[in-house]
């Protein structure tokens, strides 16, 4: 007679072996998490795509490759001095003027800036370049409050009055459709509640766009 205590045991010991030998697969699985890919074009408040408050030079060039970043001389406002700048893809639609601490040049960004009409750089709300002022006073939820237009300091923003877009680092200047005349011009202080404001509201728009990484610099 067959003994089936000799048949079961091998079995159970060799059942053992499996199911250690399986749970040790299991525990050495390791699950790899998707890439999350940085849109390049997007700009928050502590950000421009990959570039951060602590981003120097090297960064710069390390991001976009060195051929596309140079150093450059332009005339400030109304030309009456001159800043060394690094400009990113120059001559480009997706050129981007980085302007430096003047104590530590190559290693704080001040702020940003880019203008160019076709520029890709925008918002979360999807505010670029080109976009309407009403788009602008509409997330805001207040008024706005701006300098005329035609002139070096045209179209600054003087005052979000509270908005939800007064904390922020991102900066909009505004401009005019060729069509629109000269009423807005000059060194004078507007508002979006100036009927001669809505007037010509259709006819404003978002010209430049910068972000300010590091504002206690600035």
């Amino acid at each position: 007679m067959v003994n089936k205590k000799n048949i079961l045991l091998p079995l159970v010991i060799t059942a053992i072996i499996y199911s250690c030998g399986t749970k040790d697969k299991k525990a050495t699985t390791v699950t790899q998490k998707p890439e999350v890919k940085i849109d390049s074009t997007l700009l928050t408040d502590s950000s421009w795509g990959l570039i951060t408050k602590n981003t120097d030079f090297a960064g710069l060039q390390a991001i976009y490759g060195a051929s596309n970043v140079k150093d450059e001389r332009v005339c400030g406002p109304e030309c009456m001095d001159s800043n060394d700048v690094t400009i990113i893809y120059p001559e480009k639609n997706k050129q981007i003027t980085v302007h430096w601490k003047d104590s530590a040049y190559h290693k704080t960004i001040v702020y940003m800036e880019a203008w160019f009409p076709e520029s890709p750089y925008h918002t979360a709300a999807g505010i670029k370049i080109g976009s309407p002022f009403k788009n602008l006073l509409q997330l805001n939820g207040q008024k706005i409050t701006f300098s005329g237009f035609g002139w070096d300091y045209g179209g600054l923003i003087n005052s979000y009055n509270n908005g939800t877009l007064e904390k922020s680092a991102i900066i909009f200047q505004l401009g005019q459709t060729e069509d629109a005349g000269t009423e807005l011009s000059g060194d004078i202080e507007l508002n979006t509640n100036m009927p001669e404001v809505k007037k010509y509201m259709d006819k404003i728009l978002v010209s430049q766009i910068s972000l300010s990484l590091n504002r206690e610099e600035y």
